[in-house]
């Protein structure tokens, strides 16, 4: 089950996600074995080392609540280093596997606009492809501010409506439409612009934005499946180089915003 929301796109997104729980599981069990096999996994591992940046070595016992936890893959790396790690997610099948990878974590079934956890309880926060799917995201952000103690950093991922796969117009097309392939679910975009105006307004004292990784990589997914992993090997010095640069990262596929709370 999941929970239940007043507002039909947001429980949409969450129905679909339910469903595809399993997926998602083994799309992360890949990333470990082989993260240039598909665009997905390519996208995390340029994720996860952009995260890294900004998150200590050692957890030491530092508190961070994922939001938006999905299968539990962010919280269980973070747990094998020392932190504290706890999770929320509208999915209860989602979370049934990030009980399975995180078992002595505290989890909660919630929607991320209205978290069931007293304030001011994080040193960090990560929120990871939740905003597209929300068509406000001024809930979700209070909640990030309102959670982290004064000081605290959230690391939250947003899809750019400039981005080089084209990704913007096809959703808008096939979100209405059952198209083979597409999954027909509503997303949102945003420009860094607008990210860093309400990251502002919902109260953090600092904000800033960086591109993950260019593309267009999902058409060369679709074209040559087979070209993929030796063409992403070759392309990623580059994209390392390039997708965080002014101008360029308005193009990325994926932002990564790092906001702070003030002390």
């Amino acid at each position: 089950m999941s929970t239940k929301f007043s507002d039909l796109r947001k429980q949409r997104a969450v129905d679909i996600h339910s469903l595809q729980a399993p997926e998602f599981a083994s799309s992360y069990e890949d990333l470990a074995s082989d993260p240039y096999r598909a665009c997905f996994t390519y996208s995390r591992k340029r994720l996860d080392t952009m995260i890294e940046r900004y998150l200590p070595v050692q957890g030491n016992g530092l508190k961070v609540l994922d939001v938006g936890c999905g299968t539990g893959h962010y919280m269980a790396g973070l747990r094998t280093r020392g932190f504290d790690v706890s999770g929320v997610d509208g999915s209860e099948e989602m979370l049934a596997h990030a009980r399975g990878n995180n078992p002595t974590s505290r989890l909660e079934l919630a929607d991320v606009d209205h978290i069931p956890i007293d304030d001011a309880q994080f040193d960090y926060a990560l929120c990871v492809e939740v905003l597209r799917y929300l068509p406000e995201i001024a809930g979700v952000i209070n909640e990030l501010c309102r959670l982290l103690k004064p000081g605290g950093t959230a690391l939250v991922t947003a899809a750019s409506p400039l981005n080089l796969n084209g990704y913007y117009l096809i959703n808008r097309l096939a979100s209405p439409h059952r198209i083979l392939g597409l999954v027909p679910l509503r997303q949102y975009f945003h420009t860094s612009r607008r990210l860093r105006r309400s990251f502002l307004a919902g109260g953090f004292a600092s904000c800033d934005v960086h591109g993950v990784y260019l593309g267009p990589i999902n058409w060369i997914e679709h074209a040559a499946p087979a070209a993929l992993p030796r063409l992403l090997r070759f392309w990623e010095h580059a994209d390392a180089k390039i997708a965080d640069k002014p101008v360029l990262r308005e193009f990325s596929n994926m932002f990564l915003i790092r906001a702070t709370r003030s002390v």
